[in-house]
């Protein structure tokens, strides 16, 4: 699979100024890293969470990320979830599973779904999501401190668990191929971008997939990234792209907003979870046509 890499940014130059005696060029740029990480370490941008709750778990002092889009009666099914050593209720389950996943102890991610069931013509059961209840991750603690004093940019990837739904359509989910997701976190700018790329998003049923191709492509630039809590967010835009191999392709443009958290404690072993939105509209066949897109992700470097 080919793979799209960020533009990396460019860092800023250090200097050191005084009227004091001028040291050796090493004294001077160690002078200058001393000043700009205690400048980092003193500041801290603001975060949109507009939409999004985020707070520190009582359990295990992780940093939640959630996003829920809830009807009468969802906060009975999700309180079953949340019950321990609950099974799922009737006609709803969790739909990643990151038990195998080597971040499962640092990225806790949950996405709670609607699931329509039926029994196919050979008579075997079957069913389908219908739609997504909530969207989570928990992120483990952020220590700043040697991360900030080190600064510069540093690259994530990761992978992604998207929901698109195209018109009245079902919706289309799945999880996208490791790597395929990357997140660069500049730490002298106080910037982050990502960008969020799934091919393979599908009918969550086996009879349901079909040759059709549905990809979606979401880009995050310039986005504020507090470097002493490790939050980041903003806008995102892209498109939705959706080829038929018997009706043709579309493309509907989107845009909507991240939010995402930073953990570890080291600059070369941080790990990032967070959730996403967008929705669009456009025309196909000269009808009116509407995409959204919902999802959560996760990563490392």
């Amino acid at each position: 699979m080919k793979k799209v890499l960020l533009p990396f940014f460019a860092l800023a130059a250090l200097t050191a100024c005084g009227t004091g005696p001028v040291g050796t060029a090493s004294e001077t740029a160690s002078a200058g890293a001393t000043a700009s990480a205690a400048s980092r370490a003193q500041s801290g941008v603001t975060v949109p969470t507009e939409g999004y709750e985020t707070y520190v778990t009582q359990h295990n002092g992780f940093t939640r990320v959630r996003r829920s889009n809830l009807q009468p009666d969802d906060e009975a099914v999700l309180a079953q979830f949340d019950s321990s050593g609950s099974d799922s209720p009737a006609g709803f389950r969790r739909l990643i599973d990151m038990s195998q996943s080597p971040l499962a102890n640092r990225v806790h991610v949950e996405a709670i779904g609607e699931m329509d069931s039926w029994t196919d013509g050979n008579g075997d059961p079957a069913e389908a999501l219908e739609r997504v209840l909530r969207l989570t991750t928990d992120v483990e603690r952020f220590t700043p401190e040697a991360v900030v004093a080190a600064g510069g940019e540093i690259v994530l990837s990761g992978t992604d668990y998207s929901v698109v739904r195209i018109g009245e359509m079902r919706p289309y989910a799945n999880q996208s191929d490791d790597g395929a997701l990357y997140l660069a976190l500049n730490f002298d700018r106080e910037t982050a971008a990502i960008r969020i790329i799934n091919r393979t998003l599908y009918q969550h049923c086996a009879q349901c997939q079909t040759q059709d191709l549905r990809r979606i492509d979401l880009l995050g630039e310039d986005l504020p990234f507090n470097v002493q809590t490790g939050a980041f967010g903003g806008e995102v835009e892209g498109n939705v792209y959706e080829l038929m191999v018997r009706l043709g392709s579309r493309t509907i443009d989107v845009n909507g907003t991240v939010l995402g958290q930073v953990g570890g404690s080291e600059p070369g072993s941080l790990v990032a979870g967070g959730v996403f939105e967008a929705s669009g509209s456009g025309t196909y066949a000269g009808q009116p046509i509407d995409a959204q897109v919902e999802g959560v992700f996760w990563a490392s470097n």
